[in-house]
């Protein structure tokens, strides 16, 4: 109740509000109302002495009830969608025991089995140390939940799209990597083998022949870079070794690869692999009898070891590993960057070994 205080005879007295006041009283209390409404929010006091539980307009449009149904603790837990009464419950019951405010969201069930979603905080009253009143504020959220959710079902589509788009694109530029190394860049490595050996063999060779040779050789060098460019690689932070799976798996989809990198690499070092373990996998790609992969990177204050295991033909010698197209790119690129490549087969097993100093060791350590 509102009024002027006075004091009479040592007592508290409350002089009743006049008209006017009234009026003004009731104005606020309609415009209290409008703005509960217009904003889905409702407020409700509980006198924890009284038992006495009191609801602003709202809390009934809230709920679903009519104005004329008596507000109790047992109505409004009875509304509480089932799932979410014991958590209610259980705070409520904190909350009187003084132990701490709350806010929560939780669900509640209409008398027609509308569920609506609902925000609530309340705070308590203290008298003497103990709780004597609740109150509390209750907020329709369900819209903004449903906005929510339709957001989050937006951005779900809208990234398994690009997921889709991304992986099209992956799929065509790892097409375009196995048209360019089957064609072009074969053609060109055949073709310098073949000059060079003319030039081994024929005493009288034009003088243009050994820059066609370099010419030749620098392209194919080249193209081997841009094969590196187009295959994906696994996503940033993931690891030179799930990056090696991935590209396994790119070039020859039902490839048992096991790939493991002990140590850290550069930038320049992982690039290095990559094209070292691309050229393997063409070799493997292109029918050979191996279907198993095992690639194991070491990463060592001497260098940089890259050994790549699988199954090798019956009665091929390691000469004829390191001769085979697939393989002679292996050897070819880790001559690039200035290591050495040796072979072994044996027992159905082929071991190529390729050594490699460090490259742009200034970055280890820099990443992530």
């Amino acid at each position: 109740m509102v009024g002027r205080r006075r004091t009479c005879d040592h007592r508290a007295v409350w002089d009743i509000p006049d008209s006017a006041e009234k009026d003004r009283l009731g104005r606020l209390r309609v415009h209290l109302e409008a703005v509960q409404r217009i904003a889905g929010l409702g407020s409700w006091e509980a006198d924890v002495r009284t038992d006495e539980l009191t609801w602003s307009a709202n809390v009934y449009r809230i709920l679903g009830l009519p104005d004329t149904v008596e507000p109790s603790y047992a109505r409004f837990l009875g509304a509480v969608h089932p799932d979410d009464r014991r958590r209610i419950a259980r705070v409520h019951v904190d909350a009187l025991e003084g132990r701490a405010a709350y806010s929560i969201e939780h669900r509640i069930v209409r008398p027609d089995g509308t569920i609506r979603h609902v925000h609530e905080e309340a705070i308590a009253e203290h008298e003497g140390g103990e709780v004597v009143r609740l109150l509390g504020t209750m907020q329709d959220i369900t819209d903004e939940m449903v906005l929510t959710r339709n957001l989050v079902d937006t951005e779900s589509r809208r990234r398994e799209l690009l997921h889709r788009l991304v992986r099209a694109s992956e799929h065509e530029r790892a097409q375009l990597a196995g048209d360019l190394h089957d064609g072009p860049i074969q053609m060109l490595t055949v073709a310098a083998m073949r000059l060079e050996h003319l030039g081994m063999v024929e005493s009288d060779t034009p003088d243009w022949l050994p820059d066609a040779v370099d010419t030749v050789r620098d392209t194919v060098v080249k193209l081997r870079d841009v094969l590196v460019e187009l295959h994906p690689r696994a996503g940033a932070g993931a690891g030179l070794d799930a990056t090696l799976t991935q590209l396994a798996l790119t070039v020859v989809p039902d490839l048992d690869v096991r790939a493991e990198v002990d140590g850290e690499t550069s930038d320049a070092e992982d690039r290095a692999v990559f094209g070292i373990v691309q050229e393997a996998l063409w070799d493997v790609r292109e029918g050979k009898p191996s279907r198993d992969l095992d690639i194991r990177v070491a990463a060592g204050d001497a260098g940089l070891e890259v050994v790549l295991t699988g199954s090798a033909e019956p009665g091929g010698s390691a000469s004829d590993l390191l001769g085979r197209a697939g393989l002679l790119g292996v050897r070819e690129r880790t001559e690039g960057f200035g290591g050495r490549c040796t072979a072994e087969a044996e027992d159905g097993t082929f071991v190529v070994r390729c050594l490699l100093p460090r490259l742009d060791r200034s970055a280890v350590g820099a990443r992530g």
